[in-house]
């Protein structure tokens, strides 16, 4: 599994770093943009301020000289070469004195609330236009100068090409942005950051970028995403045939019973005596896409060393239901189908569980469901593994011991267990040939098993003197290529629907 989901994994990681890298990249980058634009709008403000200090030495001038017609045009001619400047007001005893505008107009509601410092940002409500404005306020010995500007100018040197980005104008706890009123500062400003004026006591605050921006990133890196992903995808290839290069057996036998490749074929069992089914056995077959079938004497040891029978078993059994259960009316009453299971499935803690999920899933039900008990790996038999078995035995499964003869302790079974058949092992029935003594070995094993009134089934059944001795002897259960070899599904149904004098060579598997 993780050596299946290692490419994935390494190339979505790939991807997720660079683009943390790049979402660096694009932020870092806009936070210096920020920075470079409030420091230009910082430069703009200290250039209005600059002609309002010129303006302010003309009016100091003036003031000494008195307030004139000619000083007076003189002061309107300031304020209108000045290009950022509204109005010039020379104030004594709290009183407009002089103005550049005609008749010492003033553009001011409401001269006495201005505070006593050097800059002042004042509202809306306090201009006669009803437009927020910068007054510049300079005490000399003739009076108090006051330089107007207007808030379009202050909007100007404010404004920016960025969309995220919002720049205002701070003087003390006032505030005035590219749009809206003045306003007072808010306390919460920690996703700020702020310039301070060179010359003067003013801020210009601007707003710092999000370090994450899905936007941004689309906006100025969507070309970097597309190669990121490029890149990360040839990665996930290149590491995805490494690791297949390296994969083990077992895992290479996992992914195949995920991928549904081990599927069951069916060995008929036979009567005999008259040629008719009585059941099947299920064997595993391995389907691989690229090599072809692969021999169960490869792959089931490799399954039981390497702990994959369960899984193994558990997908054969799957598949089984959906087969008899496709073909449920076909099948007549008492029809066997065995399984084989082996020690490590029998001992595992879910067998009877597994075993009782396979039989509930039959729409059938008057089928003889066969547990077959391979010899293949020594049976611990203790009091659980009793009780499991006889558990599953009054359930209705039959209970099978196949292999007989060739295992570890097949007598001591027969002693503990209820076992309904035993399957005498081809080993035995190939040895009986035209030689009269070549049965010398199975006759013995045949009466031990009459002697224990059990069935027997007699496997690897080849030739017609070999069914001949068994039907001599009673054996009426037989398999073996004499009458089919292992099959696919689909030619199982054309075996059931078929009639007993059709040649079997059809039917050998391909």
């Amino acid at each position: 599994m993780f050596r299946a989901t290692l490419p994935t994994l390494a190339a979505v990681l790939f991807f997720i770093t660079g683009a943390f890298i790049l979402n660096l990249q694009l932020w870092y980058s806009a936070k210096n943009e920020s920075l470079a634009s409030a420091n230009r709008a910082m430069q703009s403000m200290d250039e209005i301020l600059q002609e309002a200090r010129a303006a302010t030495n003309t009016a100091i001038a003036i003031a000494a000289k008195g307030c004139s017609v000619d000083n007076q045009y003189q002061l309107g001619t300031e304020a209108a070469l000045q290009p950022h400047l509204r109005t010039i007001l020379i104030m004594t005893n709290g009183k407009v004195w002089c103005s550049s505008l005609p008749g010492n107009r003033l553009l001011l509601n409401n001269l006495a609330a201005l505070p006593d410092r050097e800059l002042t940002l004042v509202p809306a409500k306090g201009n006669i236009q009803n437009r927020p404005s910068l007054v510049y306020r300079t005490p000399s010995a003739h009076g108090i100068i006051l330089v107007t500007v207007s808030d379009s100018h202050l909007r100007d040197a404010l404004g920016t090409s960025k969309k995220y980005l919002h720049l205002r104008l701070v003087i003390g706890q006032q505030v005035l942005g590219y749009r809206g009123d003045v306003q007072e500062l808010k306390a919460d400003t920690k996703n700020d950051a702020f310039v301070n004026g060179q010359s003067h006591a003013y801020r210009i605050l601007y707003n710092l970028p999000p370090f994450f921006s899905l936007e941004r990133i689309f906006r100025q890196g969507a070309g970097l995403l597309l190669f990121l992903l490029l890149l990360s995808s040839i990665a996930a290839w290149i590491l995805g045939k490494y690791v297949n290069k390296t994969t083990t057996p077992a895992d290479a036998l996992d992914s195949a019973i995920k991928r549904g490749e081990i599927i069951p074929y069916y060995q008929p069992v036979m009567d005999g005596r008259d040629n008719s089914i009585r059941g099947v056995e299920v064997l595993a077959r391995w389907k691989h896409p690229g090599t072809g079938f692969i021999s169960p004497a490869s792959f089931i040891p490799l399954a039981e060393k390497s702990g994959l029978i369960i899984p193994l078993t558990l997908s054969l059994m799957r598949q089984v239901v959906t087969h008899m259960n496709a073909i449920s009316t076909k099948l007549p009453e008492g029809f066997h189908v065995g399984i084989n299971f082996s020690a490590a499935h029998i001992n595992a803690a879910t067998f009877v569980e597994d075993c009782l999920k396979y039989q509930a899933g039959f729409m059938n039900k008057h089928l003889t469901l066969v547990l077959e008990v391979t010899e293949r790996e020594p049976l611990h038999v203790d009091e659980q593994l009793i009780h499991n078995l006889n558990t599953l035995h009054a359930s209705g499964f039959a209970i099978a011991l196949d292999d007989f003869g060739t295992g570890y302790s097949g007598l001591s079974y027969l002693h503990d267990l209820n076992i309904d058949y035993i399957k005498i092992d081809q080993s035995f029935v190939a040895r009986v040939n035209e030689d009269k003594d070549s049965t010398k070995l199975l006759d013995c094993v045949l009466e031990l098993a009459r002697k224990l009134s059990l069935t027997i089934v007699a496997e690897g059944v080849e030739t017609k003197t070999q069914l001949d001795y068994l039907n001599r002897n009673n054996i009426s259960l037989l398999q073996g290529y004499y009458f089919y070899k292992p099959v696919k599904f689909v030619e199982l149904i054309k075996i059931l629907l078929s009639k007993p004098k059709e040649k079997i060579e059809r039917y050998i598997e391909t």
